[in-house]
Protein backbone atom coordinates (compact mmCIF):
# COMPACT_ATOMS: atom_id res chain seq x y z
CA UNK A 1 0.00 0.00 0.00
CA UNK A 2 1.61 3.56 -0.78
CA UNK A 3 1.88 5.71 2.19
CA UNK A 4 1.20 9.26 1.20
CA UNK A 5 3.76 11.83 4.12
CA UNK A 6 2.44 15.18 5.07
CA UNK A 7 4.70 18.02 4.06
CA UNK A 8 3.46 20.78 5.25
CA UNK A 9 5.29 19.81 8.57
CA UNK A 10 9.39 19.99 8.79
CA UNK A 11 10.74 17.58 11.13
CA UNK A 12 13.49 19.56 13.27
CA UNK A 13 15.99 17.92 15.59
CA UNK A 14 17.42 20.13 18.72
CA UNK A 15 20.71 18.87 20.50
CA UNK A 16 21.10 20.18 24.24
CA UNK A 17 22.43 19.13 27.80
CA UNK A 18 19.09 17.37 28.06
CA UNK A 19 19.12 15.35 25.22
CA UNK A 20 17.93 15.12 21.91
CA UNK A 21 14.34 16.58 20.96
CA UNK A 22 12.19 16.19 18.03
CA UNK A 23 9.76 18.73 17.06
CA UNK A 24 7.12 19.51 13.84
CA UNK A 25 7.61 22.91 12.28
CA UNK A 26 4.43 23.79 9.76
CA UNK A 27 5.23 25.61 6.67
CA UNK A 28 2.73 27.11 5.56
CA UNK A 29 4.41 27.89 1.57
CA UNK A 30 5.20 24.48 1.08
CA UNK A 31 1.13 23.83 1.33
CA UNK A 32 0.71 24.66 -1.76
CA UNK A 33 2.64 22.83 -3.44
CA UNK A 34 1.59 19.64 -0.90
CA UNK A 35 -2.06 20.11 -2.80
CA UNK A 36 -0.59 19.63 -5.84
CA UNK A 37 2.06 16.57 -5.81
CA UNK A 38 0.15 14.52 -2.46
CA UNK A 39 -2.85 13.97 -4.41
CA UNK A 40 -0.98 12.07 -6.91
CA UNK A 41 0.92 9.65 -4.86
CA UNK A 42 -2.44 8.03 -4.31
CA UNK A 43 -2.69 7.22 -8.41
CA UNK A 44 0.70 4.85 -7.93
CA UNK A 45 0.76 1.08 -7.51
CA UNK A 46 0.48 -0.59 -4.29
CA UNK A 47 4.31 -1.00 -2.94
CA UNK A 48 5.78 1.62 -5.09
CA UNK A 49 8.17 3.58 -3.36
CA UNK A 50 8.22 7.24 -3.35
CA UNK A 51 10.62 9.87 -2.23
CA UNK A 52 9.86 13.54 -1.91
CA UNK A 53 13.14 16.02 -1.90
CA UNK A 54 12.99 19.91 -1.56
CA UNK A 55 15.80 22.01 -3.59
CA UNK A 56 16.99 25.51 -3.68
CA UNK A 57 16.65 26.70 -6.91
CA UNK A 58 17.79 29.90 -8.82
CA UNK A 59 17.53 30.63 -12.95
CA UNK A 60 18.00 33.77 -15.12
CA UNK A 61 16.67 33.77 -19.04
CA UNK A 62 17.65 36.80 -20.74
CA UNK A 63 17.65 37.70 -24.24
CA UNK A 64 20.50 39.23 -26.48
CA UNK A 65 18.21 42.25 -27.48
CA UNK A 66 14.84 42.90 -27.03
CA UNK A 67 12.08 40.57 -28.61
CA UNK A 68 10.72 43.21 -31.87
CA UNK A 69 6.93 42.43 -32.93
CA UNK A 70 4.33 44.84 -35.06
CA UNK A 71 7.44 48.20 -34.56
CA UNK A 72 6.91 47.33 -30.56
CA UNK A 73 9.77 45.89 -28.46
CA UNK A 74 9.96 44.65 -24.72
CA UNK A 75 12.78 42.88 -23.28
CA UNK A 76 12.72 39.08 -22.31
CA UNK A 77 14.58 38.83 -18.70
CA UNK A 78 13.27 36.32 -16.25
CA UNK A 79 14.24 35.11 -13.19
CA UNK A 80 14.55 34.40 -9.44
CA UNK A 81 15.17 31.85 -6.56
CA UNK A 82 12.71 29.82 -4.73
CA UNK A 83 12.09 26.16 -3.78
CA UNK A 84 11.25 22.96 -5.53
CA UNK A 85 9.42 20.07 -4.57
CA UNK A 86 9.63 16.90 -5.99
CA UNK A 87 8.10 13.29 -5.86
CA UNK A 88 10.11 10.67 -7.28
CA UNK A 89 8.47 6.92 -7.77
CA UNK A 90 12.12 5.66 -9.65
CA UNK A 91 9.46 3.23 -11.74
CA UNK A 92 7.32 5.60 -13.06
CA UNK A 93 9.20 8.83 -13.39
CA UNK A 94 9.59 12.51 -10.60
CA UNK A 95 6.90 15.11 -10.63
CA UNK A 96 7.95 18.47 -9.32
CA UNK A 97 6.26 21.70 -8.65
CA UNK A 98 8.27 25.15 -7.53
CA UNK A 99 7.72 28.63 -6.80
CA UNK A 100 9.62 32.00 -5.90
CA UNK A 101 10.15 35.59 -6.79
CA UNK A 102 13.14 38.09 -7.93
CA UNK A 103 13.98 41.15 -8.91
CA UNK A 104 15.37 42.36 -12.61
CA UNK A 105 17.30 45.57 -12.22
CA UNK A 106 16.97 46.44 -15.89
CA UNK A 107 13.72 45.69 -17.76
CA UNK A 108 13.19 47.37 -21.37
CA UNK A 109 10.08 48.40 -23.25
CA UNK A 110 9.12 50.42 -25.75
CA UNK A 111 6.26 53.09 -25.05
CA UNK A 112 4.84 55.23 -27.84
CA UNK A 113 8.15 54.97 -29.41
CA UNK A 114 10.21 55.57 -26.36
CA UNK A 115 12.15 53.27 -24.92
CA UNK A 116 12.04 52.86 -20.77
CA UNK A 117 14.32 51.18 -18.41
CA UNK A 118 13.87 50.21 -14.82
CA UNK A 119 13.79 47.50 -12.19
CA UNK A 120 11.05 45.21 -11.82
CA UNK A 121 9.72 42.73 -9.34
CA UNK A 122 8.84 38.79 -10.39
CA UNK A 123 7.28 35.87 -8.68
CA UNK A 124 7.01 32.42 -10.76
CA UNK A 125 5.89 29.27 -10.32
CA UNK A 126 6.06 25.69 -12.30
CA UNK A 127 5.62 22.17 -12.61
CA UNK A 128 7.31 19.10 -14.83
CA UNK A 129 7.92 15.56 -15.15
CA UNK A 130 11.25 14.28 -15.69
CA UNK A 131 11.60 10.30 -16.52
CA UNK A 132 15.23 8.61 -16.56
CA UNK A 133 16.43 5.41 -18.27
CA UNK A 134 19.41 3.71 -17.97
CA UNK A 135 21.09 3.06 -21.01
CA UNK A 136 24.63 1.40 -19.17
CA UNK A 137 26.70 1.52 -15.68
CA UNK A 138 27.45 5.49 -16.60
CA UNK A 139 25.24 6.64 -19.02
CA UNK A 140 21.68 7.41 -18.60
CA UNK A 141 18.47 8.96 -21.52
CA UNK A 142 15.99 11.46 -19.60
CA UNK A 143 12.88 12.60 -20.95
CA UNK A 144 11.94 16.17 -19.36
CA UNK A 145 8.84 18.27 -20.03
CA UNK A 146 8.54 21.16 -17.58
CA UNK A 147 6.51 24.97 -17.77
CA UNK A 148 7.56 27.75 -15.87
CA UNK A 149 5.81 31.37 -15.83
CA UNK A 150 6.76 34.30 -14.32
CA UNK A 151 4.46 37.64 -13.31
CA UNK A 152 6.65 40.70 -13.54
CA UNK A 153 5.70 44.34 -12.78
CA UNK A 154 8.08 47.18 -12.43
CA UNK A 155 7.79 51.08 -13.28
CA UNK A 156 10.05 52.36 -16.14
CA UNK A 157 11.41 55.87 -17.35
CA UNK A 158 12.87 57.94 -20.26
CA UNK A 159 13.13 60.63 -22.64
CA UNK A 160 11.30 61.76 -25.56
CA UNK A 161 13.15 64.94 -27.23
CA UNK A 162 13.62 66.07 -23.82
CA UNK A 163 10.34 65.20 -21.68
CA UNK A 164 10.00 62.94 -19.65
CA UNK A 165 8.17 59.57 -20.04
CA UNK A 166 7.49 56.91 -17.36
CA UNK A 167 5.14 53.84 -17.39
CA UNK A 168 3.79 51.09 -15.15
CA UNK A 169 4.66 47.96 -17.19
CA UNK A 170 2.73 44.28 -16.02
CA UNK A 171 4.47 41.60 -18.16
CA UNK A 172 3.66 37.87 -18.20
CA UNK A 173 6.54 35.75 -19.75
CA UNK A 174 5.97 31.65 -19.90
CA UNK A 175 8.14 28.37 -21.08
CA UNK A 176 7.45 25.09 -21.64
CA UNK A 177 10.73 22.96 -22.08
CA UNK A 178 10.60 19.06 -23.52
CA UNK A 179 13.81 17.29 -24.40
CA UNK A 180 15.71 14.61 -24.06
CA UNK A 181 19.06 14.51 -22.21
CA UNK A 182 21.61 11.97 -22.26
CA UNK A 183 23.77 12.03 -18.74
CA UNK A 184 27.10 10.52 -18.83
CA UNK A 185 29.14 9.90 -15.12
CA UNK A 186 32.57 10.77 -15.06
CA UNK A 187 33.00 10.03 -11.63
CA UNK A 188 30.05 9.08 -8.70
CA UNK A 189 29.99 12.44 -8.13
CA UNK A 190 30.23 14.24 -10.98
CA UNK A 191 28.19 13.89 -14.37
CA UNK A 192 27.79 15.82 -17.51
CA UNK A 193 24.47 16.64 -19.18
CA UNK A 194 23.91 17.21 -23.04
CA UNK A 195 20.26 18.16 -23.95
CA UNK A 196 17.85 18.49 -26.77
CA UNK A 197 14.15 19.88 -27.58
CA UNK A 198 11.69 22.56 -28.05
CA UNK A 199 11.07 25.29 -26.25
CA UNK A 200 7.23 26.65 -26.37
CA UNK A 201 7.22 30.83 -25.25
CA UNK A 202 4.77 33.09 -24.71
CA UNK A 203 5.55 37.24 -23.53
CA UNK A 204 2.55 39.60 -23.03
CA UNK A 205 3.11 42.49 -21.80
CA UNK A 206 1.31 46.24 -21.01
CA UNK A 207 2.30 49.75 -20.12
CA UNK A 208 0.65 52.16 -19.27
CA UNK A 209 1.84 55.82 -18.59
CA UNK A 210 2.73 59.48 -18.77
CA UNK A 211 4.39 61.34 -21.76
CA UNK A 212 5.48 64.90 -20.13
CA UNK A 213 3.04 64.85 -17.05
CA UNK A 214 -0.26 65.53 -18.33
CA UNK A 215 -0.76 62.93 -21.73
CA UNK A 216 -1.73 59.30 -20.87
CA UNK A 217 -1.31 56.47 -23.51
CA UNK A 218 -0.88 52.48 -23.48
CA UNK A 219 0.48 49.92 -25.15
CA UNK A 220 0.96 46.34 -25.18
CA UNK A 221 3.04 43.64 -26.95
CA UNK A 222 1.91 40.02 -27.85
CA UNK A 223 4.39 37.65 -29.07
CA UNK A 224 5.00 33.89 -29.22
CA UNK A 225 6.92 30.45 -30.52
CA UNK A 226 7.81 27.73 -30.49
CA UNK A 227 12.10 27.48 -31.30
CA UNK A 228 14.72 24.94 -30.62
CA UNK A 229 16.82 24.54 -26.95
CA UNK A 230 19.96 23.44 -26.55
CA UNK A 231 21.44 23.09 -22.94
CA UNK A 232 24.54 21.84 -20.88
CA UNK A 233 25.20 20.65 -17.48
CA UNK A 234 27.33 19.44 -14.82
CA UNK A 235 26.22 17.32 -11.78
CA UNK A 236 28.70 17.14 -8.56
CA UNK A 237 28.84 17.18 -4.88
CA UNK A 238 29.91 19.91 -2.92
CA UNK A 239 30.67 18.57 0.84
CA UNK A 240 28.34 15.52 0.05
CA UNK A 241 25.35 18.32 -0.90
CA UNK A 242 24.03 17.46 -4.66
CA UNK A 243 24.24 20.33 -6.93
CA UNK A 244 22.93 21.23 -10.74
CA UNK A 245 23.86 23.60 -13.24
CA UNK A 246 22.69 23.95 -16.35
CA UNK A 247 23.33 26.62 -19.21
CA UNK A 248 20.64 26.97 -22.01
CA UNK A 249 20.52 28.77 -25.58
CA UNK A 250 17.37 29.31 -27.79
CA UNK A 251 16.94 31.39 -30.90
CA UNK A 252 13.56 33.05 -30.37
CA UNK A 253 11.51 33.98 -34.26
CA UNK A 254 10.04 36.81 -33.81
CA UNK A 255 10.10 39.84 -36.22
CA UNK A 256 14.00 39.75 -35.44
CA UNK A 257 16.10 36.91 -34.69
CA UNK A 258 16.91 36.94 -30.93
CA UNK A 259 19.12 34.55 -28.60
CA UNK A 260 17.80 33.98 -25.62
CA UNK A 261 20.38 32.05 -22.91
CA UNK A 262 19.51 30.83 -19.71
CA UNK A 263 20.93 29.66 -16.72
CA UNK A 264 19.38 26.85 -13.69
CA UNK A 265 20.99 25.74 -10.70
CA UNK A 266 19.71 23.31 -8.09
CA UNK A 267 20.79 22.72 -4.73
CA UNK A 268 19.46 19.78 -2.84
CA UNK A 269 18.26 20.93 0.76
CA UNK A 270 16.73 17.20 1.71
CA UNK A 271 15.11 14.29 1.01
CA UNK A 272 12.34 12.86 2.90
Amino acid sequence: MCSVVDITFIKVRRVSGAGTKTTMIFNPKLKVLAAVLLPLSSSVCWGQEIEFSLDLIAAYHQSAESVQVDGKSASFRAGGAGLQLAMDTHTYGALYGSFGGGYTPKQSASFSGVELNGPADSVFYGFGYEYQHPLTDRLNIALHSGYVSYDISGDLDGMAFGVPVSAAIESTTTMLDTSLALTYSLTREVSLVLGAGLKKWTLEATAAGVLGGSINASTSVDARGSDPLLYLGVQFDYYDVPIEVYYRRSQLQTDNKVALDGLDVRVLLFEF
